[in-house]
């Protein structure tokens, strides 16, 4: 050994070793986390309390109205939920109506509305006609078109007049109701 020096590589080396795998784990936890979602995290952008919104033809009358007592549309797949909704047909040319839910759904584009959770329909009968009223967990509508559509058990209630089915489809421009999936039902008579 020349000049009394003895060095010992094997501590050097595990000193070295554990100080570069120091510096490897450091930089993975500073890295960020890579998500596909278009830089949007799953969180509302607005939310509306109250909410009341409110339709009209080319001429300006009055087609429908949606309300609901909280709004809250979500950005990154622009969903838009609602509670306690309320939708109202208000066209002259359509059968007056009035949807009541738990909560909501509104399409990206506005055209599908989504009720769900207590569900109950009434329309003004025509004359001295009893209301009609519609029970089911959920109902589709398509506001401009006219069209109401459910694939759950329904129930529907006319003065003393009830009629079940397990689907409906309501098209109000054509003065159409279609019941299907074990329709029955009872009428009574009064005296």
């Amino acid at each position: 050994m020349m000049g009394g020096h003895q060095v010992h590589w094997l501590p050097l080396g595990l000193v070295t070793l554990l100080a570069l795998l120091g510096m490897w784990l450091n930089q993975l936890t500073h890295r960020p986390v890579v998500v596909d979602n278009g830089g949007f995290a799953h969180e509302p952008d607005t939310i509306v309390k109250n909410f009341n919104a409110l339709a009209f033809d080319r001429e300006g009358r009055p087609l429908h109205r949606l309300s609901a007592t909280r709004l809250v549309h979500y950005m990154d797949d622009d969903t838009t939920e609602l509670d306690s909704p309320r939708f109202s047909v208000l066209a002259r040319d359509r059968v007056r109506s009035e949807v009541t839910a738990r909560r909501g759904q509104v399409s990206s584009n506005g055209q599908h509305v989504h009720l769900l959770g207590d569900v109950r329909l009434s329309r003004l009968g025509p004359g001295d006609q009893a209301p009609l009223t519609l029970e089911t967990e959920y109902l589709w509508i398509i506001p401009d078109a006219g069209i109401m559509q459910t694939h759950k058990p329904v129930t529907l209630k006319q003065g003393r007049a009830v009629i079940m089915a397990g689907n409906l489809l309501v098209n109000d421009p054509n003065k159409e109701v279609t019941l299907s999936g074990g329709v029955h039902g009872s009428y009574a008579k009064t005296h």
